[in-house]
């Protein structure tokens, strides 16, 4: 908030490099926007405390025909759970398959009404109401109760953002670990970059893409390497999760799904 006051009273005075106050100000705020784990708006979830070899599978974009029912076959084979962030208006479309990834013990997540992945990073107080509550009533609808959870679209955010979230009581999840399986169409590759960055407590972020033959043997790649590890994929707590060192609080408690 300063940078520009302090950039037009050094320039005033005849110091030019007063503008590069200005440039590094706008450059960090570009990168808080644009890079998903940076805290500098608000806590982001992206990893949780545990002492176990435990991972948190989160899996964007559907729920989805042609992906969602073969995983949640393969998530039911290798006996791992995840977390869904469902995009709203194919919640409305598909509303059997969310009430299916719920009834194989599964949890969902906000993941926006309409995903404006293109525009999410500027929208405004209102809009970015409208794709948060827009979910939220879409799910309520099927009488499903709102989930804790929020992702948005690509991982942006901005200065609006968190306290929209504050006040219904979301907490914004990010990742330790990606594939870039939107972008590569190698499972082997995608599996190989989620590995890299395996530990316990990391937050796996995976898509229901278009290329649902990706997909699916990607995540069975996956599932079958981390059983072989005696890596379990699971739904964490809300006590177990952490944003950067800080333990979330007691306020969590009412669930994690």
């Amino acid at each position: 908030m300063l940078a520009p006051f302090l950039t037009f009273m050094l320039v005033a005075a005849g110091r030019i490099w007063g503008l590069w106050i200005l440039f590094v100000s706008h450059l960090l705020l570009l990168m808080v926007t644009l890079v998903p784990s940076l805290q500098g708006f608000g806590p982001v979830l992206t990893k949780y405390c545990t002492k176990a070899k435990t991972a948190w599978l989160t899996i964007d974009d559907g729920p989805d025909p042609s992906t969602t029912p073969q995983v949640i076959a393969l998530l039911e084979k290798y006996d791992a759970h995840a977390t869904f962030f469902l995009i709203g208006e194919k919640v409305a479309k598909y509303p059997e398959l969310t009430l299916m990834i719920l009834a194989a013990g599964h949890a969902i997540g906000n993941h926006t009404q309409t995903h404006p992945q293109f525009s999410f990073w500027r929208l405004g107080p209102k809009a970015l109401a409208r794709e948060i509550d827009g979910f939220e009533g879409t799910i309520t609808s099927l009488g499903i109760a709102t989930p804790l959870w929020f992702r948005a679209p690509a991982g942006m955010k901005n200065p609006f953002l968190h306290p929209i979230l504050a006040t219904r009581g979301l907490r914004l999840v990010g990742w330790s670990a990606r594939g870039y399986d939107t972008r590569i169409a190698n499972s082997g590759k995608i599996v190989c970059r989620i590995k890299r960055s395996l530990v316990s407590g990391t937050i796996i972020l995976f898509h229901e893409r278009k290329q649902s033959e990706i997909c699916l043997k990607a995540l069975e790649q996956l599932l079958r390497e981390l059983t072989v590890d005696r890596f379990s994929l699971i739904v964490p707590t809300a006590k177990e999760l952490l944003t950067g060192n800080e333990s979330v609080g007691k306020h969590l408690e009412r669930g994690s799904a």
